[in-house]
This record gives C-alpha cells, sequence and structure tokens, in this order.
C-alpha cells in the first residue's frame, strides 16, 4: 500500500498545449482493504491530517472518501473555501457547487482525446438520492433526485418534507394575509384563503356586533353557536368539562335568585325559599338547631364523612378495614389537644388476680425470637397498618402496668432478702 505525505508541493506539468488537464494521479497498490490513496498534514500536527481513502473494504472497488481528522484541539476539523475577487462578486453562477449526474462515457486517456476525463455530456439522475446528511450511523437529511429534502425521513415526498416538530422565529409581522397556512390528515402544508368583509357570515364563527368581520383582539364579538370548552359537542350555548371561577363580582344584599345545578350539571335560577330553613335537606352543614349556618363562628355539625385535602375515602389501611372512620385528612393534624373515649376495656385488668402476668424469662424469649414486646405490634405491622391512637395507648400502659407488678414483685424479694441478710449479721455478732 502507498502512501503519499505531501507537505508542500508545487508541480507543473504539461504534456500539450491544447488541454488545461494533465495526468496527475496518485494510485495505491491494492491491498484488498480499505486503501490510503494521498495523505496530507504538518510534521508538527501528526495527529491533524486531510486523506484521500478507498472507503470500502470490497474487493475490485474504489469509493474515494475525503476524510478530515483533527484532534490537536477541538476547532474545525474539514472546512472548504470558494475565494475570488471582489469585481467578480456578481452574475448568477454560484460560488461553490455542489454536483451529482450520471456519466457513461469515460475517456481515462483524458487530455488526451478529451479536456476532461468524465467527457463533456452529464445525464440527470433519475431514481437514486443525490445527497445525504449522517451524524455517525444515523441518517438526519436526504434530498432526493426530483429535489425533495427529507428532515428526519428518507423517503421525502414533498420539496420539504419533515418528520418533527417546525419552528419559524422571528418571522416579520403583516396585517390581512391573503392566504393562511394548514395541513391535510397527512401533514401536507396548503394555502387556504382567508375570507374578507366579502365573504360569507357563515364562513365565520365569531362576528362584531353589526356583522361584520373583527379585525383586532379588542373587538366586541358574538357567535349564534355553542360554545364548548373542554367538550368536542356542546349540548348547551356554553359548555365546560372542568372548574369554573367567577372573581370580583359585584356584592349585594339580597338574590331574587339563586344557581344551582342538576344532577348532569345543567345551570338554572332557582327562588330564593322565604324561610331559609326549607333548603335544610340542600347544605352539608348545619347548626346544632338544625337551621342554617350564617356565620363563620357558628357551631356546625354533619351527618356525613368530612374529607380535608381528600377527593376519595379510603376504605383500607394495608389490612386494616378503615372504611368506618367518618374523618379522613392529608397533610397531618395540628390541635392543642386531643381526647379519646374508649369502647373497651383501659389497661386494669392486668391488676386484676385473672390477669396471668407473663413471667421476666417469658418476655425475653418472647422479644429473642420476635423482636418485640408482647401484644405490641411490630415495626412491620406499624408501617403497613398504621396504629389506633386510643388501643395503643392501653396497650403501652398494660406493658407499664406489667413492669409495675414486676418491680413490686422484686422489691419483696428484696427485702426478704435483707432481712435474712440482717438475721445472719445479728447471729454473728453474737
Amino acid at each position: 500500500m502507498k502512501i503519499f505525505r505531501l507537505l508542500l508541493v508545487t508541480t507543473f506539468l504539461t504534456t500539450s498545449p491544447f488541454f488545461a488537464q494533465v495526468p496527475f494521479t496518485h494510485i495505491t497498490n491494492s491491498t484488498f482493504n480499505a486503501e490510503r490513496v494521498a495523505s496530507f498534514g504538518a510534521i508538527d500536527a501528526p495527529n491533524d491530517f486531510l486523506e484521500i481513502t478507498n472507503s470500502t473494504q470490497f474487493d475490485n472497488s474504489f469509493i474515494p472518501s475525503i476524510w478530515g481528522h483533527q484532534q490537536s484541539d477541538n476547532r474545525y476539523v474539514l472546512r472548504l473555501f470558494a475565494t475570488t475577487s471582489s469585481s467578480y462578486d456578481a452574475g448568477s453562477l454560484p460560488l461553490m457547487m455542489f454536483r451529482t449526474e450520471i456519466r457513461n462515457n469515460l475517456n481515462l486517456n483524458a487530455p488526451a482525446g478529451g479536456s476532461f476525463p468524465w467527457g463533456i455530456n452529464g445525464q440527470n439522475v433519475v431514481n437514486r438520492p443525490l445527497f445525504g446528511w449522517e451524524n455517525g450511523n444515523t441518517r438526519l437529511m436526504t434530498m432526493q433526485a426530483n429535489g425533495f429534502l427529507g428532515i428526519g425521513t428518507e423517503t421525502p415526498t414533498a420539496l420539504l418534507h419533515t418528520i418533527g416538530s417546525v419552528r419559524f422565529q422571528g418571522l416579520a409581522n403583516r396585517t390581512n394575509p391573503a392566504f393562511l397556512l394548514g395541513t391535510d390528515s397527512n401533514g401536507n402544508v396548503y394555502e387556504f384563503p382567508v375570507s374578507t368583509g366579502g365573504g360569507s357570515i357563515a364562513d365565520y364563527d365569531w362576528l362584531k356586533p353589526d356583522g361584520t368581520f373583527p379585525d383586532n383582539i379588542n373587538d366586541v364579538i358574538y357567535t349564534n353557536g355553542s360554545i364548548g370548552i373542554n367538550v368536542e359537542n356542546p349540548t348547551a350555548n356554553l359548555h365546560l368539562n372542568g372548574t369554573v371561577r367567577l372573581q370580583n363580582l359585584p356584592n349585594e344584599i339580597e338574590a331574587v335568585y339563586m344557581l344551582g345545578t342538576d344532577s348532569n350539571g345543567n345551570v338554572a335560577e332557582y327562588p330564593v325559599p322565604e324561610n331559609i330553613g326549607e333548603i335544610i335537606t340542600d347544605s352539608d352543614w348545619l347548626k346544632i338547631d338544625n337551621g342554617i349556618a350564617t356565620s363563620i363562628n357558628d357551631n356546625i355539625y354533619t351527618n356525613g364523612k368530612v374529607g380535608i385535602n381528600v377527593n376519595q375515602f379510603p376504605t383500607f389501611v394495608g389490612d386494616e378495614d378503615v372504611s368506618f372512620y367518618n374523618l379522613f385528612v392529608t397533610g397531618g393534624i395540628l390541635t392543642e389537644e386531643v381526647r379519646i373515649s374508649l369502647k373497651e376495656d383501659w389497661a386494669d385488668y392486668v391488676f386484676k388476680e385473672s390477669y396471668k402476668l407473663p413471667t421476666l424469662q417469658e418476655v425475653e424469649e418472647h422479644i429473642k425470637k420476635e423482636g418485640h414486646l408482647i401484644n405490641i405490634p411490630s415495626e412491620d405491622e406499624v408501617k403497613k397498618n398504621g396504629i389506633e391512637i386510643g388501643e395503643m395507648n392501653k396497650l403501652l400502659l398494660e406493658k407499664i402496668e406489667e413492669l409495675t407488678l414486676h418491680v413490686i414483685d422484686l422489691n419483696k424479694k428484696i427485702e426478704k432478702q435483707q432481712n435474712e441478710i440482717n438475721d445472719l449479721k445479728k447471729k454473728n455478732e453474737k
């Protein structure tokens, strides 16, 4: 394999005064691999170079590639320059041309017999793509033979075919457009006419009160059709699916009607009862005398469940049924005092003669085996099912009372032992 490294070469070869071209070939020996035909670089930057290589490993085939490599810093790897003088900065011909075509009759003896080895007649490519842009092995853009450019697709079907988002930024502002851009169901972009004052009213969803077409965001407009917000097929003049907020409404003292909804959410006017007590059944909270609460200081109650920061009442916590609880709070409770009324016995059953007090040896064996006190839930159980405060306080008192009995028993044994020690001392003194 022959490698040519040209640092600074100025060569003039002339074989005929009639042709601008001269044979100046750089041909490497075939290695049946990816041959490097020519290499250009600088001595002080051995890892920065430009090479003409054969980029196929197939035998009897040559695909020339211009390979620029740069690893001395993070500047440009390859730059293409086309320059001219200011006097030739005119005309319609481009300064740099990228060209593909079909050439069937090559003249490999050129310039003998012809000025260029590729001849003078070329034909347009018809079927194959012309250009491709890749990032590694990923094709980013493709230009077909018919000029269709695809971004994100290798098979464009329009002059500009993109898969993904398209963004136009910094566009100039204009008024009274002649056409609007729109797409069909396949994403094809077309011009759609914009109706003006000469169009039909049926072409507009909104009109001004005088029947003309709005052309300003501050225009007062109206529509004869139904309006749906979060609803595709409104069944009322204004049909909303979601929340409604009325802000900065004026204050009035006496209401003639109240707004309410039926079970389907349709809003209607409802008369205000002369006796406010007539709508007691419509209220969630009542005063103790079943009257309607009218002040924030009223004492109120409800017969239904109450949820704070929850919109669904849980039925189970772990394996525990909690469906019978009436107050559910998410986020914690802060209070000055909590009083719990127990329906079951308090822990004083420990002091009854019928209570079987576990021995300290039994307690020790249970702790070693289970990792917690007798009758006290384990850490895993508490994490899974939670605790009931009243029950837990009873169990904690149970342990305190059991310890108290053990302490009393131990104290009796200590007193007995001390008396025996004192008797022995008296005998020894005699």
